[in-house]
């Protein structure tokens, strides 16, 4: 799947009025609640982050990405890197050390969010300052993005 299509995919969310039950849906729910008993959490549309251009193309409203970096606390690397010269930002360090995200990770970290109940309520995500928490519903959000495409 492309990030063309996965942003199509995740702009569907807005749209599906009922909600759609997978293994994960607990912890989905259970990070949610976490997030919303924060009181000092930043929100925003998929309207918002999500804006569609001429060539009818996704474009990424860079201040809300820079917004949810600033908020969550980590950097944003916007290119993958050639080869691997800081092992801080590799793929097998476990998520409570990293110090960055890549688009993929907030893609997956939107789409995980979407399928939740407050998603459904309010249609805003919730930018979370815990990385724990990014790093679950992230990783749920690969999870669910991996099964569309098998």
């Amino acid at each position: 799947m492309t990030i063309q299509g996965y942003l199509d995919k995740i702009e569907v969310l807005q749209s599906e009025k009922n909600k759609t039950t997978f293994s994960d849906n607990a912890d989905v729910e259970l990070c949610i609640q976490k997030i919303k008993n924060k009181t000092t959490e930043l929100s925003f549309t998929l309207t918002e982050i999500f804006q569609k251009s001429n060539s009818k193309k996704t474009i990424i409203n860079k201040d809300i990405l820079k917004r949810f970096s600033n908020h969550l606390g980590l950097l944003f690397l916007e290119e993958q890197e050639s080869g691997n010269v800081c092992f801080a930002n590799s793929d097998e360090v476990r998520s409570e050390y990293k110090q960055s995200f890549k688009l993929i990770n907030m893609l997956d970290y939107i789409y995980a969010f979407g399928h939740s109940t407050a998603f459904k309520e309010s249609q805003k995500i919730i930018i979370t300052s815990e990385t724990d928490l990014f790093w679950k519903l992230a990783k749920i959000g690969s999870s669910l993005r991996e099964r569309t495409i098998s």
